[in-house]
């Protein structure tokens, strides 16, 4: 398997992992998505796919925005 078909497998399983936690109701969740979504606004960047870039832009933001958001909510820091 070519290295670059392996990073995408690993940064889709990071995603999956996040989703997963995120159903448990891990806040963990969020962070494994902002990894995510770092990760694949790279490759779209790398490979000028702007509108999926886009996306994982806002992504991003959302995935964020959730690390504070659940940080409030819990009281505490993630």
């Amino acid at each position: 398997m070519p290295y670059a078909d392996m990073v995408c497998w690993l940064v889709t399983a990071t995603c999956l992992a996040g989703t997963v936690l995120n159903v448990r109701k891990v806040r963990w969740c969020f962070h494994l998505w902002t990894l995510g979504n770092i990760a694949w606004l790279a490759i779209d960047l790398d490979n000028r796919l702007y509108s999926r870039a886009s996306l994982d832009l806002v992504q991003l933001a959302l995935a964020v925005w959730g690390i504070f958001a659940w940080r409030k909510e819990k009281g505490d820091s993630a």
